[in-house]
């Protein structure tokens, strides 16, 4: 591992630890997924984008747990995983892709978007490169050609759209948070109904004279065993400890 790719993972655990007290809303998992982590141009600043939520920005020279600073909002990670990085030769700005196929601009210091452009036609941007000196942007999505932004208009956009954008990508998020609760859900009560299941017929083994009411009623705690008959279902509930 190289230096740099270990400063990078100690950004992204700081970034999990520092998310637990975000107070944020998030999947039934309860679990923090990073998609993209940048510095600011000076370091002291750290950028970091969460599947299906906002991106926060945090003092990279706070102790382990410290609460972010800014939140910005708008976009959607879900879909695809998303790049996330500052613009500007002082990191004035951040910028996201989304789902929804736009490229977000917000204002650091006030977290209001100040720009918002169809980035991808496939419906989704995913990788954004500012140039390190000039005001040039690179972006990329499910399309075949990357694209180069240049500021080059006069006047200041009218952000035409934006409200109802915005609008559509929060019903989403809400509609899939419901999803995969209901989802979870289904999940245990399949594994509850496996396990049980499992342990009569190990106990079947054992006393072949036991009926299956006898089995099933058994409370007594068992092992797993590797040459039980594995059933058809979900996929396999993956315990997170909280």
């Amino acid at each position: 591992m190289c230096a740099r790719d270990g400063q990078v993972r100690i950004a992204e655990l700081s970034a999990i630890q520092f998310c637990k007290n975000t107070k944020r809303v998030v999947t039934s998992d309860a679990k923090a997924n990073i998609t993209c982590l940048v510095y600011s141009h000076d370091g002291t600043e750290l950028l970091a984008s969460y599947n299906d939520e906002d991106i926060y920005l945090f003092n990279s020279s706070h102790s382990d747990g410290a609460q972010y600073i800014k939140r910005y909002k708008g976009h959607r990670n879900n879909a695809t995983v998303k790049g996330v990085n500052f613009y500007g030769p002082k990191s004035e700005f951040v910028v996201s892709g989304s789902d929804c196929g736009h490229i977000f601009l917000w204002e650091k210091s006030s977290c209001q978007i100040v720009q918002f452009m169809d980035g991808d036609k496939g419906g989704v941007v995913n990788c954004l490169e500012p140039h390190p000196h000039l005001p040039v942007l690179a972006t990329s999505g499910l399309d075949y050609d990357v694209k180069i932004w240049l500021p080059t208009a006069k006047d200041p956009t009218e952000l035409d759209g934006l409200k109802e954008v915005i609008k559509k990508n929060k019903r989403e998020r809400d509609e899939d948070s419901l999803h995969h609760a209901d989802l979870f859900d289904n999940h245990m009560l399949w594994f509850l109904m496996h396990h049980l299941r499992q342990r009569g017929h190990r106990r079947r083994r054992r006393d072949p004279g036991l009926n299956t009411a006898e089995a099933d009623s058994d409370d007594s705690p068992s092992t797993s065993d590797s040459s039980d008959d594995d059933e058809e279902g979900p996929d396999r509930v993956q315990c997170i400890p909280s």
